[in-house]
């Protein structure tokens, strides 16, 4: 077992999608798609792909806007009107990605109490009048093999709190699948 497992996906596997392709929001200025997942036996991959347009927004409020998209600027956003992520599972148990008291620079053998959503990645591109970008959200352990809810919300675009119901026995089954690299 990973030693970091709730840190990201593991090294040396190579994970078995799952695809989703469903809209979690879409708005006159923004979209947040949930494109796949991609499944490991010890957590799963959410990748995302998101996109904004200027529409009437000042160019100041834009460029903070993109600012904490990108991460050159993400306390240029209240707390409140940032995007965030979620799960909820059926027992109540939930994850955001606002809410880790428990970063990535702690040492990898301190655990801490599942579940956990971690940003793990993101690729973006922007013009004076539009985003587009892809991001990766790691989510440990796996979830449980019944539905589960993936929520999103995004003040500052006009999205209050949206969640779409995931199969999490379709990403179990997926795990199954996670091959090693090399044997």
């Amino acid at each position: 077992m990973n030693a970091a497992a709730w840190q990201g996906p593991p090294s040396g596997i190579l994970g078995s999608p799952v695809p989703i392709q469903q809209f979690v929001a879409r708005t006159a200025h923004a979209v947040v798609a949930l494109q796949h997942v991609i499944a490991f036996r010890e957590g799963c991959t959410l990748n995302l792909h998101l996109a904004a347009r200027r529409g009437t927004l000042e160019e100041s409020a834009w460029e903070r806007l993109l600012g904490s998209l990108t991460g050159q600027h993400p306390y240029v956003t209240p707390a409140d009107a940032a995007l965030k992520f979620g799960v909820r599972f059926p027992d109540g148990s939930k994850a955001t990605t606002i809410a880790n008291a428990f970063r990535g620079w702690a040492h990898p053998t301190d655990r801490p109490d599942p579940p956990m959503l971690v940003e793990t990645g993101s690729g973006s591109s922007s013009s004076d009048r539009s985003y587009e970008g892809d991001q990766q959200l790691w989510l440990w352990p796996l979830p449980p093999p019944e539905p589960f809810e993936f929520v999103i919300e995004w003040q500052s675009m006009g999205i209050d709190t949206t969640a779409i119901t995931l199969d999490g026995s379709a990403i179990a089954r997926a795990a199954e699948q996670a091959l090693p690299y090399w044997p």
